[in-house]
């Protein structure tokens, strides 16, 4: 079953006096619960990540985080599921039309 949730996409720059402002965009997405791979949950854990959540969502939906920092394109730092705000620690596509998403 999917469920709503919302990346959110995190820049900084600075206001018109020069201090550092920090703007963060939510983009609704719709997302599916998946368990975590054990061997994926025990290797995170060697890194010093504690992997909490394994969440999938549409590579369209995904997509629509991606911006440019400094040249390079990056994408959502954060999503927000279950009441709850998690840091992304990793994607990967499956297949061409699926993400998932570690948080932790």
């Amino acid at each position: 079953m999917d469920e709503d949730a919302a990346l959110f996409v995190i820049t900084n720059g600075k206001d018109k006096d020069g201090f550092a402002l920090q703007k963060t965009q939510e983009i609704p997405v719709f997302v599916r619960e998946k368990s975590a791979a054990r061997m994926e949950f025990y290797e995170a854990l060697k890194a010093g990540i504690k992997v909490k959540l394994v969440l999938e969502t549409r590579a369209e939906d995904w997509e629509q985080s991606a911006h440019i920092v400094s040249g390079k394109k990056e994408y959502a730092s954060q999503i927000a599921y279950d009441g709850a705000v998690y840091d992304i620690v990793r994607t990967y596509k499956r297949g061409k039309s699926m993400v998932e998403i570690i948080c932790s």
